[in-house]
């Protein structure tokens, strides 16, 4: 019995204790913010190209991007002008290209890592792939 009564007042004076400490803190307010600023990043890689198992249509393999700009990027296709009839399907969307030089393959809003399958179909156009290059660029404040 006697204890019983022991741990029945260690536990009344913890809580006794306890209780302004609590209410002290509750009281007090804290406000903590980090922040970071990271150097934007954007890079665009062809992994696997082989060479065009027809005339027609010349499979690039996989088109990489990355950029880790929040306000997104742009993804461009240059190539010769005139080529208005032939398409570039990258990860299963089919784009036209343009009959000037530059073709926008690629619009994004926010930061991303994709990796997309991408085929050039000439559709007969004539272009030698020498021709053909892609560039990546940030959208927003670049760091």
């Amino acid at each position: 019995m006697r204890m019983r009564a022991l741990i029945t007042s260690g536990a009344l004076l913890s809580v006794v204790v306890a209780g302004p400490a609590l209410a002290a803190a509750a009281s007090e307010v804290a406000t903590f913010r980090l922040t970071a600023v990271v150097k934007t990043v954007c890079r665009l890689e062809f992994n696997g190209m082989s060479a065009p198992q027809s005339t027609d249509i010349v499979e690039l393999g996989q088109l990489m991007q990355l950029c880790n700009s929040r306000s997104g990027y742009r993804v461009t296709m240059s190539h010769p002008a005139n080529m208005g009839g032939a398409t570039l399907v990258l990860g299963g969307q089919t784009i036209p290209l343009s009959n000037g030089n530059e073709t926008v393959i690629v619009d994004e809003n926010h930061a991303a890592l994709r990796v997309s399958d991408a085929e050039l179909h000439l559709n007969n156009a004539q272009a030698p792939l020498s021709s053909l290059s892609f560039r990546i660029e940030p959208k927003g404040a670049i760091f």
